[in-house]
């Protein structure tokens, strides 16, 4: 006497297909029309004839009850010829069965992925974990799932746990860890799996891959590096230093409007690595204007800004803080501090929506010569602005409206601000030529009589420039630039126009 052992699965199989027949009435010909039908149709896909599979395995459908087979290989197959919703639909089918086709939450839980429903394949990795199903794939699918949902930490661990579970994922896992540590600024860590990748099979795509990315993590190590410090020089020429007014000024003649100068500039910034999650921006910039003649206007301006801020799913919040302290000639001129809440929303690649709403507190530290004249101010601010990106990143174009409430002190110069900015940044010739354009209207409303001119008085000031940006070396930059202004004035002495043309060059340290 034979005896012979049946699996659960198997038994549970069997059972099914007979509760069916009796049923539903299907003959044993009808089924086995259908299991040749089923046969044929998973052949086909292994022969990757996707089509031909579709359709065996849709006759297999309509000739038995749909089981957890059929609807896995149905869906399997949609899947191949990319129609993911379909596939969707028959990979939860195929599950939702008894018995359930465990094969088919890999799958699932890949085409929830690549369908960008992360939260959903998540809850499908929750019940794969809770039937023990593959566990080192699974976890292998969380992490990519959670470094798609920039969830790296997290995702950092479920690759080093597939890592364990399943050696055979041991490559292509390391090359994931890599992709995480370096969302993080963990750079050397980084590094250190890309040589793990190599190590395992030089000769393979994953580890060609991983070469390039060391590359490009070198790069990200320079530009992350926590201290930078540039120097820079230039000459410029100014055709109308003293804001002469586009009208003369009867019983007064103004000469040596026009003068050079030469600026120079030190700027120091600090990002120290806080990971992929919170930020800070630190930079402190010296900039000096000294003119040939005009030494009264030689201006002298320390500024320092701390920009901590934290990065959400598609967005970033920040807390700008900035402090200005300029000199003007050898007296101190004026000073300011000021707030802006900024939020920053990426609603679709490489467009971005910035808001802000601030303070600024202005001290004006020469003699007043009329309480009326007093420029000391509390200004309040809000803005909107547009930036989208392109040329993998080279290239940007940024709109921006601006406006500002000047409360002043002296009422004459109490004054609500619009102002309007697009900037144009255009790379001419990858990594080593890049020309900039920028535009700027600001349209000034002052609130109050002037009780020198006994008007309102209203400034409209219209800005344009161009630069171009030549890379000559790693860190050597050459810059030219030119500036034109018109400002246009109801009270004639504040109404000029005035053109700046600048050459300087720039060493980062």
């Amino acid at each position: 006497m034979v005896n012979i052992k049946v699996s659960g699965v198997a038994l549970k199989r069997a059972v099914s297909i007979c509760v069916l027949i009796l049923l539903l009435g299907l003959s044993p010909n009808a089924l086995h029309g259908a299991t040749d039908y089923i046969s044929e149709g998973i052949e086909q896909f292994k022969a990757e004839n996707y089509e031909e599979a579709l359709e065996l395995l849709k006759k297999a459908q309509q000739e038995q009850p749909a089981t957890s087979v059929i609807s896995y290989y149905l869906g399997i197959t949609f899947k191949k010829i990319g129609d993911l919703k379909s596939a969707e639909k028959y990979l939860k089918e195929s599950l939702h069965y008894v018995p359930p086709m465990k094969e088919a939450y890999v799958e699932l839980i890949g085409t929830l992925y690549v369908s960008n429903k992360l939260e959903e394949a998540l809850q499908w990795i929750q019940k794969a974990e809770n039937n023990d199903v593959v566990p080192g794939q699974i976890a292998f699918l969380k992490g990519l799932v959670l470094l798609k949902d920039d969830d790296n930490s997290e995702a950092i661990t479920a690759f080093k746990k597939a890592k364990e579970l399943d050696p055979t994922v041991a490559q292509t896992a390391d090359f994931q860890l890599a992709i995480a540590y370096g969302r993080e600024r963990r750079f050397d860590e980084a590094s250190s799996y890309l040589d793990n990748v190599v190590a395992a099979d030089p000769k393979s795509d994953t580890a060609t891959f991983a070469k390039e990315y060391q590359k490009e993590l070198a790069k990200g190590k320079e530009m992350f590096k926590p201290w930078q410090v540039t120097i820079g020089m230039s000459y410029r020429y100014d055709d109308n230093v003293l804001d002469k007014p586009v009208d003369d000024i009867p019983g007064l003649i103004i000469t040596g409007e026009k003068d050079s100068a030469i600026l120079n500039m030190l700027r120091v910034d600090y990002r120290p690595n806080l990971g992929s999650k919170w930020f800070l921006n630190a930079q402190y910039n010296f900039l000096s204007t000294v003119y040939f003649k005009n030494e009264t206007h030689n201006l002298y301006v320390n500024s320092l800004t701390l920009n901590p801020g934290y990065n959400l799913k598609n967005s970033a919040v920040s807390f700008p803080i900035s402090f200005t302290h300029a000199v003007l000639r050898d007296t101190p001129y004026m000073y300011s501090l000021s707030v802006k809440p900024t939020y920053s929303w990426v609603f679709k690649p490489n467009n971005i929506v910035q808001m802000y709403m601030g303070i600024e507190k202005l001290k004006m530290m020469g003699q007043v010569f009329a309480p009326e004249e007093n420029r000391d101010a509390d200004r309040y601010l809000t803005g909107l602005g547009y930036v989208y990106a392109f040329s993998k990143g080279l290239g940007m174009l940024n709109i921006k409206y601006d406006y500002s409430f000047d409360n002043t002190l002296g009422s004459n110069w109490v004054n609500e601000g619009h102002k309007f900015n697009v900037g144009l940044v255009v790379p001419v010739k990858e990594k080593t030529l890049t020309g900039i354009l920028t535009g700027e209207a600001f349209f000034q409303r002052y609130s109050n009589v002037n009780d020198v001119f006994y008007v309102m008085r209203r400034d409209d000031s219209y800005t344009g420039g161009a630069s171009l940006i030549w890379q000559v070396m790693k860190n050597v930059t050459v810059n030219f630039n030119f500036t034109h202004s018109d400002v246009k004035s109801n009270v004639f002495i504040y109404e000029y126009i005035r053109n700046m043309y600048t050459a300087g060059i720039e060493y980062k340290l």
